[in-house]
């Protein structure tokens, strides 16, 4: 059985990672500023349940294409704009520290998506809400840029969630 309570042994994911990597927050750390995009904007809870996904059920890395992303994120202010023309801007995962990309492909990306259901199958069996409400693979195109998006956003209008998008 997976346990799913007790923390990993480690954290498998560094702050480089995790961290927003647009333009204004790579010149903020340039200039030995604060960025508004850092890694300590992840939800600590879903970081732990990324942890125990890595260490308990998927046993490989798990390399981080794109973690938090601040306001300024090209694609979160393009995200933005076209909601808020619409009425509808709700925070997407990124932005809320709930989200990731990992970068995968081919029988890992499989076996990526299929630990991340057997870990929230463990949650739901224990009558505790699913941690990953939207599990989207980008699996076109060059091999180098195909990854999973991760998610742990919870329900809300406009924002169903368990939610499965393709990209």
């Amino acid at each position: 059985m997976i346990d799913i309570h007790t923390p990993a042994s480690r954290g498998y994911f560094t702050d480089v990672e995790m961290r927003c990597g647009c333009a204004v927050c790579n010149h903020a750390r340039s200039q030995g500023e604060r960025a508004p995009g850092c890694a300590s904007n992840m939800r600590l809870d879903f970081m732990a349940h990324l942890n125990r996904v890595r260490e308990r059920v998927y046993c490989r890395p798990m390399p981080i294409a794109s973690g938090f992303r601040c306001e300024h994120h090209p694609e979160e202010s393009f995200k933005r704009r076209r909601a808020e023309q619409a009425g509808t801007w709700i925070p997407g995962d990124h932005p809320s520290g709930v989200g990731v990309d990992v970068r995968v492909q081919g029988s890992d990306a499989h076996a990526l998506m299929r630990a991340l259901h057997v870990y929230n199958w463990f949650h739901i069996q224990n009558n505790l809400p699913q941690p990953f409400t939207a599990i989207c693979p980008h699996q076109r195109g060059r091999k180098q840029g195909r990854f999973i998006h991760i998610g742990g956003n919870t329900d809300a209008p406009g924002r169903p969630r368990p939610w499965l998008w393709t990209y």
